[in-house]
């Protein structure tokens, strides 16, 4: 069982090795230089995607409260 996953991850290693792109570029960094890119995205990026979705939606909500108020008759 051990020789199979070994095997497979050789040659998941050598397509990786040969494989163009930003993924082989991670795996080939030695310093670690492309991985601190991929921590500060996951680490900053995805949580003020998350933050900007939230602050449309309380921009959605006043901009409707804005316009009631707007088309109210009573003022």
């Amino acid at each position: 069982m051990i020789r199979v996953m070994l095997t497979l991850w050789r040659r998941f290693e050598a397509r990786l090795v040969r494989a163009p792109g930003p993924l082989a570029r991670l795996h080939r960094d030695q310093q670690g230089g492309m991985l601190d890119y991929v921590m500060v995205i996951a680490a900053v990026g995805i949580p003020l995607f998350m933050l900007l979705e939230y602050l449309l939606e309380a921009l959605s909500d006043y901009f409707g409260l804005i316009a009631y108020y707007v088309t109210w008759p009573f003022l």
